[in-house]
């Protein structure tokens, strides 16, 4: 029986091996996986699904949080008695995909984070009159219901100049099944509250970073910050690559990522605690708000440095 708490979920789930998780970004669905797709296949099991309330899952008008898509990836694993996966996020994937590391690390045998960053304030931020004119397009044209994001924002200008018919096939699989305005809305205020730079050194699962040099939407300066918090995390920047590195590179993206697994296939996710488990539950419904609080705090704190109250006289 379907329930508020846990709508329907659309998942594919194709492959034989290693299990890997995908997670799709901001008001996309996991059809932007579908062209490379094929690259993992013969080497993988590879399990992708749309996120809650948008692409082909079961509606949801309330708002989202970072901990409540953490919460529905996990729940993707368990339908499928999936223990624990390497879970690969993209974009916006990859702020579920830190939080699922954090809030239960025992889901994850390693974690590839893509075009991803710490949120909060110490987000290394993209050119603010090409940000906003990303987020209006996308917002326009979710409204007007033409479903087409702005190539600019997800490939290196390189890629578009030598290969535009690539790009034009690219952009079809992004327009497919994309969010409704309103959930639209909710996930760009979940990614608002989110803010995980102060929890990094809590992943315990082999992380890679990988990052594009040339990315519009989240400066490679983000990447670095991952990197540099994440214990023993490797990072990998690609150049010549803009937002949506496998689709750029998909047999190096693909080549780098198999081989990753490969190499963790035989980690053991750190055990659960019951506390911990207990915890993640208690504290879940109200993550949207306390991501809030604790972006403001930091905020805060980082003006008071840069401002020091002059003294008095006397």
């Amino acid at each position: 029986m379907q329930t508020r708490s846990s709508p329907h979920l659309f998942v594919t789930d194709r492959g034989a091996g290693e299990p890997v998780l995908l997670i799709t970004g901001w008001t996309i669905s996991s059809a932007v996986f579908d062209p490379v797709a094929g690259l993992y296949l013969p080497h993988v099991r590879v399990v992708a699904y749309d996120h809650r309330g948008a692409g082909r899952s079961a509606a949801w008008l309330a708002p989202v949080s970072m901990a409540m898509l953490a919460a529905d990836a996990a729940r993707v694993l368990d339908d499928r008695g999936i223990a624990s996966a390497h879970v690969v996020g993209l974009s916006m994937g990859a702020a579920v995909a830190l939080e699922l590391a954090i809030r239960m690390p025992h889901r994850l045998k390693s974690l590839v984070l893509i075009g991803g960053g710490t949120g909060g304030p110490a987000t290394a931020r993209p050119n603010a009159r090409a940000a906003a004119g990303t987020v209006g397009t996308v917002l326009l044209d979710t409204v007007r219901h033409r479903h087409v994001w702005p190539a600019a924002a997800l490939f290196s200008a390189r890629f578009r100049d030598e290969h535009p018919d690539k790009v034009a096939e690219y952009m079809t699989y992004f327009a497919r099944h994309r969010a409704p305005p309103w959930m639209t809305g909710w996930q760009a205020l979940a990614t608002a509250c989110f803010g995980r730079r102060g929890s990094l050194a809590r992943v315990r699962a082999p992380t890679l970073v990988l990052h594009g040099g040339h990315d519009g939407m989240a400066p490679v300066a983000n990447g670095q910050l991952l990197a540099d918090g994440i214990p023993a995390a490797e990072l990998h920047v690609v150049d010549d690559a803009g937002h949506a590195v496998p689709l750029e590179h998909p047999t190096a993206s693909a080549e780098l990522l198999i081989a990753w697994v490969r190499r963790h296939t035989t980690v053991e996710p750190v055990a659960p605690r019951r506390r911990d488990l207990i915890g993640e539950r208690v504290t879940r419904p109200f993550s949207l708000p306390a991501g809030m609080l604790r972006n403001t705090r930091q905020a805060a704190g980082s003006l008071g440095r840069r401002w020091t109250p002059p003294r008095q006289a006397g």
